[in-house]
């Protein structure tokens, strides 16, 4: 059996999976009106290696961030209504920044 039918299956099933960037470019307009409960939570993977990005949750920005010598990182907000997750890269000198700011 041919399995490029599967391969394509998979990329559309994953790549609808994956959150969208700019469905809401910002906590505040996921939710408005909310404050945050606590302060902002920063999770920096130790990723290293293109190998190491399957374990971040936007494999995309974590190979991004790879290729420029970053380390992939999220920033979650927490609200009365829900988490945000912003998904960018880390370093030493600069902190947590978003990607589309370089």
């Amino acid at each position: 059996m041919n399995s490029l039918p599967r391969i394509l299956l998979y990329i559309v099933v994953t790549s609808t999976l994956l959150p969208s960037p700019n469905l809401h470019p910002s906590p505040d307009l996921a939710f408005p009106g909310e404050t945050p409960d606590v302060k902002p939570l920063l999770r920096v993977l130790p990723a290293f290696r293109k190998e190491e990005c399957d374990w971040a949750i936007r494999w995309d920005v974590c190979l991004r961030c790879v290729s420029n010598r970053y380390r992939y990182a999220q920033r979650i907000h927490f609200y009365p209504s829900g988490q945000y997750r912003e998904h960018g890269c880390y370093s030493e000198e600069r902190g947590f920044f978003l990607i589309n700011e370089e």
